[in-house]
């Protein structure tokens, strides 16, 4: 069962990734579905690293599932600012009454590439939050073998 469970989540994480990884290439190209196949993308890559909690005593080792969780859910919030095109137009044209503060700050959030600085800021955090877990993993297997 763990093993099956275990199969299970590295798919749906690789094809999340793959998911990921084209629809910002296709978003690039100006691809009209690339927000949708980003936005299934950071379902399935999100649902994956969500579901892969660590359970031990290490501190070191929540706080950087914690970090991955957080880096996973920044995925997601940059495929909602994907879909942000349709609301920053209203937002200039003025169709929207909301209160000038309201409308500056909601002008900052959806301008047509904000959606780059917050994946910047998801693959940093989820690449250093997985290589020092492996590492951390690796020097505690080290350890525990006698290795040192």
């Amino acid at each position: 069962m763990d093993d099956t469970r275990d199969k299970l989540l590295e798919a749906c994480s690789f094809v999340g990734g793959i998911m990921v990884l084209a629809g910002a290439v296709l978003r690039m190209t100006d691809f009209d579905m690339s927000a949708w196949i980003f936005l299934t993308g950071s379902i399935f890559f999100a649902a994956a690293i969500l579901s892969d909690r660590y359970r031990g005593d290490d501190k070191v080792m929540k706080r950087l599932g914690r970090q991955r969780s957080f880096g996973a859910v920044l995925l997601f919030v940059t495929a909602l600012l994907m879909f942000s095109d349709p609301l920053h137009a209203k937002l200039l044209s003025g169709e929207l009454h909301v209160g000038e503060t309201l409308r500056t700050l909601l002008l900052s959030l959806t301008k047509r590439n904000s959606w780059i600085v917050t994946m910047s800021l998801s693959a940093v955090i989820l690449l250093y939050s997985v290589f020092r877990m492996e590492n951390r993993q690796k020097n505690s297997e080290d350890n525990c073998s006698g290795k040192i």
